[in-house]
């Protein structure tokens, strides 16, 4: 959901993975797409890049 705290999980080929360890997510897909991509903006880079939900872990969970 968009304001969720997300690491990266998967793998860069053009940029290293340490400048997208924890962001936020800023948008949502608003289709039902087989590759559902989130907008992402990252705290390191400081930069909002579309990433594939395969490739994103909650930075928090919820105990309930």
């Amino acid at each position: 959901m968009i304001g969720d705290l997300v690491y990266f999980t998967g793998y860069e080929v053009d940029n290293p993975p340490d400048a997208h360890r924890v962001g936020v997510v800023v948008g949502a897909p608003t289709d039902a797409a087989a590759f559902q991509v989130y907008q992402v903006l990252w705290f390191k880079s400081n930069v909002v890049v579309g990433v594939s939900v395969k490739h994103l872990e909650l930075a928090y969970t919820i105990n309930v």
